[in-house]
């Protein structure tokens, strides 16, 4: 399990101290990200309006990050307009092989997962094609299929995509054929955004915790019921940060424009794994990797989840 997070920039002009700010902002993201669930590494993927991308990986701790600050703000100032972040916590494939780290890139698809799903027929199906991984983690084969797919990132061709993962996941994905453009969807795992309309910023992250409280997110009243004690299911007003929280099967279209940001969402049907509507996509006692007997990687299971399953198959 992992956590996303980032930013999307609308394309009109900064001061170096704006972007100082969103530098700093960013990191603190991800010191929260890897406070959160990480800790096997973090990266940071700009993304230009021409197309191209840079990639900063570092699989030791974020506080790694603060000494390339500089290099941070500099992929900024040349005009970045979305950056995607990962803060990895492994479950197969050690983070020192960078090749091992997210995002993943095929064909004009480079993405970011939290999550865990089975792998193997992705790759199968795929190796017909010559396509196969050049890494060890399971995530890497949803951007190969976004690639076959659903080059663009549009709806018809990433439901096909999503009828294929058998598992946990929260995506994040940028297609080169649309550059100014980040695709969300949450599944089983949870991500969230608050849109800056004034700075023409949209902020996002795995949950709302994780956006630091220096980006001075407005709040909101809401209702909520107390669960325990002598009040329990009588209800009470609080303000909260005014962040939105996706729902299963919910997603977004981010646009970067020259003055503003834009919003286009969609719904997705989506489905987990037969084992995750128990066990849930924050559970952390998962034990890794395995292999079958063709030598493919199955995640997502531990020892007792795969005993469990197989008793199930043999009595039935």
């Amino acid at each position: 399990m992992c956590r996303l997070g980032g930013i999307v920039l609308s394309d009109r002009p900064r001061t170096v101290k704006k972007y100082e700010q969103i530098t700093e902002d960013l990191l603190m993201t991800l010191v929260n990200m890897e406070d959160a669930l990480g800790g096997d590494g973090n990266s940071l993927t700009f993304h230009y309006p021409n197309g191209e991308y840079r990639i900063i990986k570092e699989h030791r701790k974020v506080n790694r990050l603060f000494s390339r600050f500089n290099e941070i703000r500099q992929n900024l100032m040349d005009g970045a307009i979305i950056v995607q972040m990962h803060a990895r916590l492994s479950t197969c494939g050690p983070s020192k092989y960078h090749e091992n780290m997210h995002p993943f890139v095929h064909g004009p698809i480079i993405g970011c997962h939290n999550g865990q799903i089975q792998d193997k027929y992705i790759w199968k199906s795929l190796e017909k094609m010559n396509i196969t991984p050049y890494s060890t983690t399971d995530s890497e084969a949803m951007f190969a299929l976004m690639s076959v797919y659903s080059p663009t990132l549009r709806p018809g061709g990433m439901q096909e995509v999503l009828d294929e993962l058998d598992g946990t996941y929260a995506i994040t994905a940028v297609t080169q054929d649309q550059p100014n453009m980040l695709f969300m969807v949450a599944g089983d795992n949870p991500l969230c955004y608050w849109n800056n309309k004034k700075a023409g910023e949209l902020w996002y992250a795995s949950t709302p915790s994780l956006l630091p409280e220096t980006l001075n997110i407005p709040t909101k009243k809401v209702k909520k019921e107390y669960t325990y004690g002598k009040n329990k299911g009588k209800t009470y007003t609080t303000r909260v940060r005014n962040i939105v929280e996706l729902e299963e099967g919910q997603a977004l279209y981010i646009r970067s424009h020259r003055k503003k940001v834009t919003l286009e969402k969609q719904e997705f049907e989506v489905w987990g794994s037969y084992y995750s509507s128990w066990r849930t996509g924050w559970d952390t006692d998962f034990d890794g990797y395995y292999e079958d007997e063709d030598g493919y990687g199955i995640y997502g299971m531990t020892e007792q989840e795969r005993a469990y399953y197989g008793k199930l198959a043999e009595d039935n």
